[in-house]
């Protein structure tokens, strides 16, 4: 099963009194901790598809959007853009951490479509669906590993507090557009990756017989949240 992941890209250039911010969502070619490589042309279908929907978020939380893309494009190098950061009391912060060095990467949320592995392992991404791109304080690999330690804490109260504030982004917003439907989907197979991670942890503890009943009713109690959101859509 495909699941959302993060990979990195570069912070090159901010204008901070137009509100310009430019860089590359992720780079091609390079093989990062993930043994992952994406490849060039892998995102050419998600840029003509839905290019218009994707936005500039806040480390990776679609209820902190910064701005909207100018201009999203494939070149040698990687994922390119130009985003528009509105002078908004949170966007003027956001611009100025960037100047300062305190957000200095950016990040995509992708979902793998077609990927090779090769014989060494190295698993080559040939096509994705991009979701958004991030302005990250932390590097996109530490960003997914974070988001494993919150969950393996508390799993159903992590997600289900994720669950609370997808609701609350949706009741906060005015009217039902395509983009708020593009964002609710990202979030949704996000909370979906995690849910499927645990489970797979799940199955593992089970085959040692480590498995305890605590588990087991936290596994239900996810299940039973994600089956209730996909009944609201």
């Amino acid at each position: 099963m495909s699941k959302v992941i993060f990979k990195n890209g570069e912070l090159n250039d901010v204008d901070e009194k137009l509100g310009i911010v430019k860089g590359y969502g992720s780079i091609f070619g390079n093989l990062d901790s993930d043994n992952d490589i994406i490849e060039k042309g892998s995102y050419t279908r998600t840029i003509k598809n839905n290019g218009k929907r994707v936005k500039y978020i806040y480390n990776h939380q679609i209820d902190k959007p910064i701005g909207k893309m100018k201009e999203l494009y494939e070149d040698e190098k990687g994922l390119g853009f130009v985003a528009e950061v509105p002078k908004t009391t949170f966007g003027k912060e956001v611009l100025e951490l960037m100047k300062y060095g305190v957000i200095d990467e950016n990040s995509v949320g992708i979902m793998p479509i077609k990927k090779d592995t090769d014989d060494d392992g190295i698993r080559r991404i040939k096509e994705v669906k991009l979701y958004e791109i991030s302005a990250v304080t932390l590097a996109a690999n530490d960003q997914a590993r974070i988001l494993e330690v919150k969950a393996n804490k508390k799993d159903s109260e992590f997600i289900t507090k994720r669950f609370n504030n997808l609701i609350k982004f949706i009741k906060n917003a005015e009217g039902v557009t395509d983009e708020l439907c593009y964002s609710v989907e990202y979030e949704l197979e996000l909370l979906k990756s995690l849910i499927a991670r645990e489970k797979s942890h799940q199955s593992e503890d089970k085959t040692r017989g480590e498995t305890h009943s605590e588990s087991t009713k936290e596994k239900t109690k996810a299940d039973s949240i994600y089956k209730y959101m996909l009944n609201k859509f």
